[in-house]
């Protein structure tokens, strides 16, 4: 097997970039031609399926109505709404930002200029320019022209409003931020943003608290951003003013929209002092309203308490809404209680992911027969029902069948069992007759040799040894030892299986933060060449390609994550830019995947893409050493400045919660060895805080306790009042509650 040096030795004679200028392109000329020939073939194949192309949105057909000078485009980058993947993407300038010629018309609408008059309306009330047909100066032409201008305005509005239910309805199906937000750039009309506001939170009221923390989520997004604050305020009044007839459809209308207001000022999208601002009849309904938002906001930790009201970002995440289908399967498996397994769906409102009930259910069948009628009874009544549709029903059997292979791995009786729950749902009626399993995400079986194509021994060497790489990939995960893995990889003495891992260890690190995902890239770079050989390491990443669509079913951000980790393996070394060209023959022409090397290629073409690539995780991983130099950089800011939430803050985005033990030890030695005795009292309250607040949990808390305790004779001897200090913090954290 060659070493990197030999690896790097003859790409730099084949013309590959081992030594390029980082300013520059990191693939070459040659590398950059052949990918771009590999990629035309893919895209000029025909297309066997009805064309992807998203149609135009009914939003976008209301804005052509409505705008009769063209569609405007987004001239600013929209917040983020909390991804945890790198972005590589730059600012996009507009050539019309820098363009010298106005736009006609008059500066400052013709007012407030140095030697002018001002406007008519500057000393005037709105009355004055209503016409008069008593005035001897009355001109019926004028009067006619304002009203064709006020009919044009009544349209306009009219298309703005069905416009925008178009963009909320999409909303809250999808949950697509970016998507709405442009889409509302594009609208334009920022005089009307008020009516979005108010339509986004009425619209929300009368649905569940999903849509309640999805109403919050986009207000907060496209605030400042697209919607100004007047405008943002204006909406709000608006709401407040109709509350007596919100309430008509929507019996806890008050409590609702106090709600948001009190949101709204911990969100920074409305000042502090708008509620006190707000004029309230005395025994009004608007003066309830406003009297429940102010109680929200002095309550004790009114932050916390609201950003979790409707329980926070986790209900729109991916994996709570997995883990809250799987445990709405568990319970019916205990209770046999179709209705509350219906009334948990209705609860989730996820409509556009029932497939992922049906993917589960079958997946249960697989792993034993005493489920198998329970759960086709299940889904036979939601089916017949209703809340199972045709199309979720079909998806979530071409899900499990995409996957029927690695399925087989830890099942080997999954192939029987699926086939035979098919049959048994076709002749039932609640499975499409004509449907099929598609082949497309179907690969060559694991079940050969990659190197001499000879069959394995068994099949459970494949299972055990996949079993083997997913404890190994989880156990590294959390103890960051490279050499550990060396070891299992050697003891495992199966080479040929290799790509299992590489599958494994990319799949992992895409459903986990930026730490792991740093993590495994690290990993993979340092196994290759001497534990994995490039042959393995391509063959598990052309497995990812090939199943991208199914990926992007469990998580939406796939495409883009596996680009990274491509783009990422390549620059390290791990892969050689070839790669790209050579893997597009074996994907499906117009497939995810060949899109994924297309982003893949366009970022390693781009400058500067080495420095970019390397840092795409944000350096996501730390040795222990970090860690510890972090933790105590955060105390010593917090004993500078003593504000608590931003010490949590900081600790959060550290991101080891397994690690918060640290924490505590080295804030009780400080304390401690605090001998004036000013700092103490600020870092037990920091504990206190951090306890109370859930950001360190109980058993990292008793962990901390307990080092220290098990350390007290070796700090005694720089610190000889740390014993008395110890058991009084100890006693006095017991007495609060904060240590159990």
């Amino acid at each position: 097997m060659r070493t990197k040096a030999e690896i790097a030795a003859l790409e730099e004679a084949n013309g590959s970039p081992s030594g390029f200028d980082s300013a520059h392109s990191f693939l070459t000329e040659f590398q950059r031609a052949a990918l771009d020939a590999a990629l035309a073939a893919k895209q000029t194949a025909p297309v066997q399926a009805p064309s992807a192309v998203k149609p135009p949105s009914s939003a976008s057909r209301e804005l052509s109505r409505a705008n009769s000078s063209g569609t405007r485009s987004p001239s600013k980058t929209l917040k983020s709404a909390g991804s945890g993947s790198a972005e590589l993407s730059g600012h996009t300038h507009h050539k019309s930002s820098q363009s010298r010629k106005g736009t006609g018309k008059t500066k400052k609408g013709g007012a407030g200029g140095k030697y002018t008059w001002g406007t008519s309306y500057d000393n005037e009330s709105p009355e004055a320019d209503k016409l008069d047909r008593n005035d001897p100066n009355y001109d019926s032409g004028e009067e006619r022209h304002a009203l064709a201008f006020h009919s044009r305005k009544v349209e306009q509005l009219k298309a703005y409003k069905q416009a925008v239910l178009a963009i909320l309805e999409e909303y809250y199906v999808n949950g697509d931020i970016q998507d709405a937000a442009i889409t509302l750039q594009e609208l334009g009309e920022p005089p009307f943003h008020h009516f979005f506001v108010k339509k986004v939170v009425t619209l929300a009221m009368d649905k569940n608290d999903r849509e309640h923390e999805m109403a919050a989520n986009l207000l907060s997004s496209v605030y400042h951003e697209i919607i100004q604050a007047d405008q943002m305020q204006k909406g709000f009044k608006s709401l407040l003013n109709s509350v007596d007839d919100l309430k008509l459809d929507v019996p806890s209308a008050e409590d609702d929209l106090a709600l948001f207001l009190a949101r709204g000022v911990i969100d920074d999208i409305l000042p502090p002092a708008f509620l006190h601002k707000l004029p309230c009849a005395a025994g009004s309904s608007a003066s309830a309203v406003k009297s429940k938002a102010e109680l929200h906001l002095t309550a004790r930790r009114p932050a916390e308490r609201l950003l979790r009201a409707w329980g926070g970002t986790d209900r729109l995440t991916l994996e709570h809404t997995k883990e809250s289908i799987i445990k709405c399967l568990q319970e019916y498996l205990s209770s046999s209680n179709v209705s509350e397994a219906r009334h948990c769906l209705h609860k989730l409102a996820v409509p556009f992911f029932h497939h992922e009930v049906v993917k589960q259910a079958l997946l249960r069948m697989m792993e034993g027969e005493q489920t198998q009628p329970a759960l086709v009874q299940l889904l036979r009544q939601l089916s017949s029902s209703g809340d199972l549709s045709d199309s979720q029903m079909s998806r979530g059997f071409q899900r499990v069948s995409f996957n029927l292979e690695d399925t087989c791995l830890d099942t080997p009786q999954a192939k029987d069992i699926f086939q035979k729950q098919v049959a048994s749902a076709m002749a039932d009626g609640w499975l499409d007759a004509d449907w099929e399993a598609n082949p497309s995400g179907v690969v060559t079986s694991s079940a050969s040799s990659p190197g001499n194509g000879s069959p394995l021994r068994s099949e459970t060497e494949a299972v055990s040894y996949k079993a083997a790489a997913v404890a190994t990939v989880k156990e590294y995960l959390s103890s960051s030892d490279m050499q550990e893995v060396v070891s299992s990889l050697t003891e495992l003495q199966q080479p040929q299986l290799a790509h299992i891992f590489v599958k494994q260890a990319v799949q992992i690190g895409m459903d986990r933060k930026d730490r792991e995902r740093e993590l495994v890239s690290a990993l993979l770079s340092n196994l290759y060449p001497t534990s994995i050989s490039q042959e393995e390491m391509a063959k598990g990443l052309t497995r990812l390609l090939l199943f991208t669509e199914d990926l992007q079913l469990d998580n939406p951000d796939a495409a883009h994550l596996l680009s990274l980790f491509l783009g990422r393996a390549i620059v390290d070394e791990a892969l050689p830019p070839s790669f790209l060209a050579a893997v597009l023959p074996t994907l499906e022409d117009h497939s995810e995947g060949v899109n994924v090397v297309q982003s893949t290629g366009a970022m390693l073409s781009a400058r500067h893409a080495a420095e970019m690539l390397q840092n795409c995780w944000h350096g996501g991983s730390q040795t222990i050493d970090q860690l510890r130099s972090s933790m105590q950089a955060l105390l010593a800011e917090y004993l500078t400045n003593g504000d608590t939430l931003e010490a949590s803050r900081c600790l959060m985005e550290l991101n080891v919660p397994y690690y918060h033990h640290e924490l505590v030890k080295r804030a009780l030695v400080m304390a401690a060895d605090d001998s004036k005795g000013h700092d103490s009292p600020l870092l037990l309250k920091l504990l206190s805080e951090l306890a109370s607040s859930g950001a360190i949990n109980q058993t990292q808390m008793r962990k901390g306790f307990q080092r220290v305790e098990e350390s007290l004779d070796d700090i005694a001897l720089d610190s000889p009042l740390v014993k008395p200090a110890f058991a009084k913090y100890k006693q006095q954290a017991e007495q609060q509650g904060w240590l159990i």
